[in-house]
């Protein structure tokens, strides 16, 4: 593997045409996925290492310190404090022993499915909603530690799966739509995005259910809880304090349109107001207990080393390769540019690592796409959209999967890459049928 690692870098070096700091990014990169999948070395370590060493051979040192200027650092800590509050406040538990007293794992299943559909709906963010849920998964595996591999798959890929229901379900919705209204294109509403993607994101996340059914080999047993009882009994004033401000934490993120305050601060504003003493639910002390400094410090590192590839243009050089060759072709079959579309946003993920920036970068690219072939700028970014949300070969291609991953996880990379081979040709021949049999027929045509 070193000589391997040895051998990609004199190549790049060697047979490339990037800028100096352009081949150290796709070195740095491509090395840090190997070391993720094929050594059992802590990502942490390989990601802050890796991050140092391109430091050391040149790289500016506020990479290293402007990573934790980040609105998703600032977001998963508050998270990460809010979600002790929900555990310590006996809110967690009760919603646990809900999960586990279905009597058996199908049943259990059924409705960890229609729960994570709903908070998707309501969560905003696929990090609030991986950290918010994370205690209920380590509940699960503590009752039912033999299917850790299922059910550490399972929740991430949920939650990511969910990013497709509705408008506000990623931030590159937000970011897609902005760039259309922008260049005063028609622009979709939030009932609008509802209706076309939410039959996509549900469909998606069965399908996805089932076959990491089938590849975990999970069976259907009794949970050993039946403590329907504690459900039944009387919120404590503890519970009430918390969950008023938990709803007046979603309220706030669902309406970030209104006030235009991130909700990476409302989420740490609302972790602070926990802690005061006034609310007597817990101490700052505690609450830091709470906060997994060690993921924090991998997502910092991982999203430095993931932006890299744009900031010093490998991406842009990349993209202006492609297009050279597409403003060759005078025609291209709509099925052969609806194709192209869903190839190169589904695996957009492996080189730009952070939904935002997929957006950022992909839809301006694909606005003039839409334009050299006179197609429907609309629709051309609604299905861009919808490639883009699926990020599932690697830990450190979203933050969802980093909070089941580091530490204690249930799944190796390698064991995530398996399960990506098969789940990405079934998402891009899934997004293809949907045009053909449900976007098509109700108007949303290239």
């Amino acid at each position: 593997m070193t000589i391997f690692c040895l051998l990609f870098a004199i190549m790049i070096f060697a047979l490339s045409d990037f800028s100096y700091f352009g081949k150290l990014s796709i070195i740095l990169f491509v090395v840090s996925l190997v070391l993720f999948v094929m050594t059992s070395l802590p990502p942490t370590l390989v990601a802050m290492l890796l991050l140092t060493t391109g430091i050391v051979l040149g790289l500016p040192k506020t990479l290293l310190f402007n990573s934790f200027d980040q609105d998703i650092i600032w977001l998963m800590i508050g998270a990460f404090m809010v979600s002790g509050v929900l555990e310590q406040s006996g809110l967690i538990q009760r919603m646990t022993t809900w999960v586990l007293s279905q009597g058996q794992t199908r049943k259990m299943n059924r409705l960890i499915f229609s729960l994570v559909q709903v908070v998707s709906i309501v969560i905003p963010s696929t990090s609030s909603r991986a950290v918010i849920l994370l205690p209920l998964y380590q509940q699960i595996i503590a009752k039912l530690p033999q299917y850790k591999t299922f059910y550490s798959l399972l929740f991430p890929v949920l939650i990511l799966m969910g990013s497709n229901l509705t408008l506000l379900g990623a931030g590159s919705h937000l970011i897609g739509m902005g760039l259309l209204q922008a260049q005063n294109k028609d622009v979709l509403s939030y009932f609008e995005f509802l209706y076309l993607a939410a039959p996509f994101g549900v469909m998606i996340a069965i399908i996805s259910v089932w076959v990491i059914y089938r590849y975990t080999h999970m069976s259907n047993v009794s949970t050993g809880v039946d403590e329907q009882s504690k459900i039944s009994q009387p919120y404590t004033n503890h519970e009430k304090k918390t969950l008023i401000l938990l709803i007046i934490t979603v309220i706030f993120w669902l309406t970030e349109w209104l006030h235009h305050i991130d909700i990476a601060v409302i989420t740490f504003f609302i972790a602070l107001m926990m802690t005061l003493p006034v609310f007597n639910m817990m101490t700052f002390k505690d609450s830091l207990k709470f906060i997994n400094w060690n993921l924090i410090l991998f997502v910092a590192a991982a999203s430095a080393l993931g932006t890299l590839l744009v900031e010093y243009k490998v991406i842009d050089q990349l993209q202006k390769s492609l297009f050279s060759k597409l403003t060759t072709m005078t025609h291209i079959h709509d099925g052969i540019i609806l194709i192209l579309i869903c190839v190169v946003t589904v695996l957009s993920h492996l080189i730009i690592t952070s939904h935002t920036t997929r957006a950022v970068v992909l839809i301006p690219s694909f606005l003039v796409l839409s334009e050299l072939y006179q197609l429907n700028a609309t629709s051309v970014v609604f299905i861009a959209l919808i490639g883009m949300n699926y990020c599932l070969t690697f830990p450190v291609s979203s933050k969802a999967l980093l909070v089941f991953f580091e530490g204690n996880a249930g799944f190796s990379s390698k064991q995530l890459m398996q399960l990506s081979l098969i789940l990405t040709p079934i998402y891009i021949m899934l997004m293809v049928l949907f045009y053909y049999c449900y976007w098509q027929p109700i108007g949303l045509t290239l």
